[in-house]
């Protein structure tokens, strides 16, 4: 049998990095075996579910190069592969279940299903829903009314067991299962009815996801029962903690930005509608989201831009716009709770791989079962291996897409100046953002100067001479690397100065600092006249009384 994954998101947001570690599994698995690796949107949540949040997570996957195989877009013959295209492929399923009797109507109103759970609490118990055995009569009564009804399935009388791959054998007791909804009264299929069916009409053989949706398994067997379906294989992935040992969530960033806004309105003395009215929200969603009743994003981001604070990073995009590269994210959340194990070939332990070598690599059996902590550090370190390594043409291409999601100055530079820019600092930084930020010097001239550096190198001595020296040599100077080298070289022999009491004082007129990358190469990338207009403003700025 051919080997089908699946990656079915909800489109109810945007990709966060655990779902795109799953996606990532998915792929390596189905191509490690020469299988499909399928995607499907699970958009039946009339509520929640956006466009815009659909286009959101096949931009990002794209942007990883998770390409699917079969999805949208790529049609195999088990299509439509949105979840909202494909109610009418559920109809016959629930009739069949209806008729077997292995699943009723039920019109339980809100507040009926409310006081059970309460009446269940109040006695200490775990409420599990079960069939209230209305009669013929009383059902007849109900759609004569008008009542609206759902479809729940008959839970099995006999314990659950899931056999999988990275847990092993997880048993849940009979007296632990509950009627699901199946058929929400919309008529819409539920989650849990929509998954199994596309999974066996999909002829998907694993079902890989987070350890959260073990609890869900159980449900989805026991409809597989009903129905006489073979389940899928399961294997389920272990969380992604934050670095403070947490589930790595969403909530996380309405966490941060909650905690900042309550001390920013205790400092200013502000109430929510003054604040609300500053960034931009209706007072009545930022009272919602202070008092945890909603961890909206566009709130959360809206208090970040004006508190200037830096939420944590938890979707993919947010990872995008920080300047990473999609072969380290890749890379990094491959190995959050897998072990490639040592090379077979050299027996040694490496942490750096390509996707082809991850797909080669791949072995289910080495993810393990515990949770892996997020380490930004490490990540930040990966994408600096990667932005230093990948081919010129590769990182080009990168930083295009990095300056489609990004407010940055680079794109109105000269395309010379930013080759240079990028082929200067990739050395130096280990993402775009921090790239960007070290040479900003390059298209911004400096505005004031290191006192500790100028102090050192043009203050002691005759720095300010040698300053004036090597102007009028960069004024006639041929432009290039070679040129330079020997007239600055020369002018410090004649002065009977090492070269970095010539070479320091240019970097600090040129940047504001006396570190920067090698002095021709900055030289040559900026131009004459360029270079000219900053050493006169050092030199005014620091001839001054």
């Amino acid at each position: 049998m051919s080997v089908v994954t699946r990656f079915a998101p909800s489109p109810t947001g945007s990709l966060h990095v655990g779902g795109a570690r799953t996606a990532l599994y998915c792929l390596l698995h189905a191509r490690h075996f020469d299988g499909t690796f399928l995607l499907r949107i699970e958009d039946t949540d009339r509520a929640r579910s956006t466009v815009e949040s659909t286009v959101g997570i096949l931009r990002d996957l794209a942007w990883l190069g998770l390409e699917w195989d079969e999805g949208p877009g790529k049609d195999r013959g088990h299509g439509p592969y949105f979840q909202s295209e494909r109610l009418h492929l559920y109809g016959p399923y629930f009739d069949q279940l209806l008729a077997e009797g292995h699943a009723y109507e039920a019109f339980d109103t809100r507040e009926e299903l409310q006081a059970a759970r309460e009446a269940a609490l109040a006695t200490k118990q775990d409420f599990r829903y079960r069939d209230p055995g209305l009669s013929p009569e009383q059902i007849e009564a109900f759609k004569a009314e008008g009542r609206p009804s759902v479809l729940r399935l008959r839970a099995p009388d006999h314990a659950i067991r899931v056999h999988d791959e990275v847990l092993g054998e997880v048993v849940t007791n009979a007296t632990h299962l509950e009627d699901i909804v199946i058929r929400k009264a919309d008529g819409y299929p539920t989650y849990h009815f929509g998954v199994v069916i596309d999974d066996t009409l999909m002829k998907v053989t694993l079902v890989m996801r987070g350890q959260e949706h073990l609890l869900n398994t159980p449900k989805h067997l026991g409809l597989y029962q009903a129905l006489g379906w073979e389940p899928p294989a399961y294997a389920h992935l272990p969380l992604i903690f934050n670095p403070q040992g947490s589930k790595m969530s969403k909530r996380d960033k309405a966490r941060h930005a909650r905690a900042e806004a309550r001390k920013a309105l205790k400092e200013r003395g502000e109430d929510i509608p003054t604040m609300a009215a500053r960034i931009g929200v209706e007072p009545a969603e930022l009272q919602d989201f202070m008092k945890k009743k909603s961890d909206s994003i566009p709130t959360s981001e809206a208090i970040a831009s004006d508190l200037g604070l830096e939420l944590p990073m938890i979707e993919v995009m947010d990872f995008r716009r920080a300047g990473y590269l999609p072969e380290a994210l890749n890379n990094y959340l491959a190995l959050l709770g897998w072990n490639p194990g040592p090379d077979p070939t050299t027996g040694e332990e490496r942490e750096i791989f390509s996707l082809d070598e991850l797909i080669e690599r791949w072995d289910l059996a080495r993810v393990g079962k515990t949770s892996a902590r997020f380490d930004p550090e490490k990540l930040r370190w990966m994408n600096g291996e990667y932005l230093r390594s990948l081919p010129d043409e590769v990182l080009s291409v990168r930083l295009e897409q990095w300056l489609e999601v990004c407010d940055s100055a680079l794109p109105d530079l000269p395309r010379t100046l930013r080759r240079a820019v990028i082929t200067l600092y990739r050395p130096r930084a280990n993402t775009f953002c921090e790239l960007e930020a070290a040479a900003r010097w390059m298209w911004t001239p400096p505005t004031d100067y290191n006192p500790k550096a100028v102090k050192k190198w043009i203050r002691r001595g005759e720095g300010l001479q040698n300053l004036r020296a090597a102007r009028a040599v960069l004024d006639r100077c041929p432009w290039t690397e070679d040129a330079l080298e020997e007239a600055l070289t020369g002018l410090a022999q004649r002065r009977e100065v090492k070269l970095g009491f010539v070479a320091q004082p240019i970097r600090i007129a040129l940047s504001g600092d006396a570190a920067t990358p090698g002095l021709w190469e900055v030289l040559v990338a900026l131009d004459r006249t360029d270079v000219i207009a900053r050493i006169d403003r050092c030199l005014e700025a620091l001839e001054a009384p």
